[in-house]
């Protein structure tokens, strides 16, 4: 009887707790849960992304040493005897984030936008990057990176509400992505499940809908529908698209998980169509032809274009520049050998598999071709000069706004990073909360009036772009530096909202006007987050300093234009 009585007393409370875990839901894998969506939407989101948080990053070092400390004053010459990292970063360099610049980033969230939002889209890359042979990362320090940023969002967005039953903290939407540095190594990441995958849910399980466990499991991707029966925010895993994912093989064979995963997305978007719901696609890596294996980037385009009107937008990160470009169905559906001219853009609701044609072999061509670390420095002005280039010809290539056919294109968006590899950046979008009339049951498959081509219920409206001048920053290092205004849509490009016919206009008028008009000037400073200066000042620099040692530096500066092409 005592042995039972002991038995009971060890027992009873743990039956106890299960008990009120079940009735009122605060749950044993986490204590959090998101928001409610209020009665009124707020009309504004946030687009995040490449913290590259780096712990041991030390103000007034040299960026030979990536911003970990001085060298020896007896191995540098003359002109190299005075630092170069300041207190809250160090842009135009291959240097990553000092902590103090991710908490003022946090802190000015807190401040300005904490009750503001009503989702949060966050596209990746929350470690830094694996450059210093002196201090090379390992996967304990990668995953705790990763713990750190999500414990700051948690922190900054949480709400503690206080009802009589239910005192757990919520906290408003956040959509989490996986970079290619949130995975160890680097851009490899095999075939779910894997021990990489289970880590990234242990750490980001807040975030990710009970309901969408096994499919993040099985394929770090998932999505959170952030407006209840409206709104669907969907984040793609995009290493399984990613050329430089050697551990897979594109999106050709049934087996592959690129290919699962966007089978998963063309019956995610049916059923969002069906449903009338409307999309937000997300991930790290951008869908470029250069970027990603021949057979997902067309089988990705294909998916863009058949669902524009469920599709409100495409955001991604990695690439640090502020820019757009566009996915047409001319590219799309072009076949590379001219054998014929079959249209291969399925636009019907037919089962994905059945229209799933031959491409091309997955290595890249010898024109394709490229490496995630180039030996030449393209954060020259002259690289990047080039790829403005390719910028305005792309533009070009869209035909006037009186001829375009809107639906035949799909607006990819890159968002600036905070890591200042130009100066840290991050975006708040608006969006149109009046809903005018009710939704019809059958949604039209290709809608002209769908909010992705005309303003209505939740078409976005507009950005505005805010950045730290660290210039500026770095002369008060005990003062916290404040994201400050760079630019709108509004005033900056004259958009009246963020539809694809206003982005083929303002593609147009830059094409219109040319590399001496004063529109392309302003948006050629905008991609570069304002550093264009101080990136001609760095180059020459760099310059200088091959003469005294060898140029072999690998970081975010070396890649900016990698891959970039389309």
């Amino acid at each position: 009887m005592l042995a039972t009585a002991k038995l009971l007393i060890l027992v009873v409370p743990v039956l106890i707790f299960l008990i009120f875990a079940e009735i009122y839901d605060f749950g044993l894998d986490s204590s959090l849960r998101p928001i409610e969506q209020p009665n009124e939407l707020r009309g504004n989101f946030l687009h995040i992304t490449d913290f590259h948080p780096d712990p041991h990053y030390v103000a007034n070092s040299l960026v030979k040493t990536r911003c970990h400390g001085n060298v020896s004053s007896a191995k540098k010459p003359a002109h190299m005897t005075k630092g170069i990292s300041g207190s809250w970063g160090a842009s135009a360099t291959i240097c990553d984030s000092p902590m103090g610049l991710i908490n003022a980033t946090f802190e000015w969230l807190e401040n300005n936008w904490k009750d503001k939002l009503d989702f949060i889209i966050w596209t990746g890359d929350n470690s830094r990057h694996d450059n210093d042979e002196n201090m090379p990362r390992t996967p304990q320090e990668l995953f705790g990176l990763n713990r750190m940023i999500t414990s700051k969002f948690l922190q900054t967005f949480s709400s503690i509400r206080q009802p009589r039953r239910k005192p757990v903290p919520h906290f408003i939407p956040i959509v989490p992505s996986i970079g290619n540095h949130d995975i160890y190594p680097n851009n490899i990441l095999l075939p779910g499940p894997n021990d990489i995958l289970s880590t990234l849910y242990d750490i980001w399980a807040p975030f990710i809908p009970r309901n969408q466990r096994h499919t993040f499991l099985h394929g770090g991707y998932y999505y959170t529908e952030v407006i209840p029966k409206k709104l669907l925010v969907v984040s793609l895993n995009t290493m399984y698209f990613y050329n430089s994912n050697t551990a897979v093989n594109g999106c050709k064979e049934p087996g592959q998980p690129g290919t699962k995963e966007l089978k998963w997305l063309n019956g995610v978007l049916k059923k969002a169509r069906k449903d009338g719901m409307k999309v937000y696609l997300t991930g790290h890596v951008a869908p470029r032809h250069k970027q990603y294996t021949k057979s997902c980037y067309k089988k990705y385009g294909k998916l863009a274009l058949k669902y524009h009107e469920v599709i409100l937008g495409h955001y991604y990160g990695h690439s640090n520049m502020d820019h757009f470009f566009f996915i047409g169905a001319n590219v799309i559906d072009k076949n590379r050998n001219n054998t014929n001219d079959e249209i291969i853009l399925a636009k019907d609701d037919e089962d994905y598999d059945s229209y799933d044609d031959v491409y091309e072999d997955e290595s890249p061509s010898k024109e394709d071709s490229y490496n995630d670390e180039p030996s030449v420095n393209i954060s020259s002005e002259s690289e990047i000069d080039k790829y403005l280039d390719k910028l305005l010809n792309h533009y070009q290539s869209v035909p006037p706004i009186s001829e375009v056919v809107a639906e035949d294109y799909a607006v990819v968006h890159i968002n600036p990073s905070i890591i200042p590899v130009f100066y840290p950046a991050l975006r708040i979008i608006k969006y149109n909360t009046t809903e005018t009339s009710k939704r019809k049951k059958k949604p039209k498959n290709h809608d002209p009036n769908s909010p992705s081509h005309s303003n209505t219920f939740l078409t976005p409206l507009g950005y505005t772009q805010y950045f730290i001048n660290l210039t500026e920053a770095n002369r008060y290092p005990n003062k916290t530096p404040v994201f400050e205004v760079e630019y709108t849509t509004w005033n900056d490009y004259r958009m009246k909202d963020l539809t694809v016919k206003s982005w083929i206009k303002l593609a147009r008028d830059l094409a219109d006007h040319g590399l001496k008009g004063s529109l392309w000037k302003k948006y050629r400073d905008h991609l570069m987050v304002g550093t264009r200066s101080l990136v001609k000042e760095r180059n020459k620099k760099l310059v200088q300093n091959c003469i005294y040692s060898k140029c072999s530096a690998k970081g975010p500066g070396d890649y900016l234009i990698t891959e970039l092409d389309f």
